[in-house]
């Protein structure tokens, strides 16, 4: 599996898999399958202003970023919805960020398992 993807990095999963393939699928699967229902709670969360909620859901989500390494590349925006007061220009611009990646790095995670697997 170690093709070169934009929005994934599959190194973590490859390396804590230790070549087991039907592991590393099982894995990309939750990740597509949760990773959907996890951005509309985010939006509904922010929509609402709930910003409790919204960390708390972004919370939860870092183990599944984590694993196809979005957590390195959405480490600011994740910061900053943590630990700023909320800031609506701001918070858009990072909740837009991170709903761009996950959902690309989702759809890559599609092609990957339709074509690999």
């Amino acid at each position: 599996m170690s093709t070169s993807y934009d929005f994934i990095d599959l190194s973590y999963i490859e390396q804590v898999s230790n070549g087991d393939k039907a592991y590393e699928k099982e894995v990309l699967e939750l990740f597509v399958e949760c990773m959907l229902t996890d951005l509309e709670t985010v939006k509904v969360h922010f929509d609402a202003g709930d910003y409790h909620q919204l960390r708390k859901t972004l919370h939860y989500m870092l183990p599944n970023m984590s694993i196809v390494g979005l957590d390195l590349r959405l480490r600011e925006e994740l910061d900053a919805l943590d630990h700023e007061q909320p800031n609506t220009a701001r918070h858009i611009d990072h909740i837009d960020r991170i709903c761009f990646l996950c959902t690309k790095a989702r759809l890559e995670a599609i092609i990957l398992l339709r074509s690999s697997f």
